[in-house]
């Protein structure tokens, strides 16, 4: 992820109202986090949601029980996605 292309981020982020960084790993921390950062540096404030791995303990089992109850399959990324943008309008 490093060194973050900060010319595609400002250009994204002045054409979209919503960034979504996902990732398998901790939020804290992670590439959400670098962009976030940045974007705080950027005159207009762009709306980021930042989805990963929760700071908490994830029960063993196969992938896709573990992203689930981390909710990171696919229909709680859309959910928070989708309710994300309504909130911001």
């Amino acid at each position: 992820v490093k060194p973050l292309d900060e010319a595609l981020l400002a250009r994204i982020a002045g054409s979209h109202r919503l960034l979504v960084t996902l990732e398998e790993n901790m939020v804290q921390g992670g590439a959400g986090s670098a962009v976030a950062e940045y974007l705080n540096t950027l005159p207009e404030c762009t709306g980021l949601l930042q989805l990963g791995l929760p700071d908490r303990y994830i029960e063993h089992g196969t992938q896709q029980e573990q992203l689930q109850e981390a909710g990171l399959d696919r229909e709680q990324i859309l959910a928070r996605i989708r309710e994300r943008l309504e909130s911001i309008g």
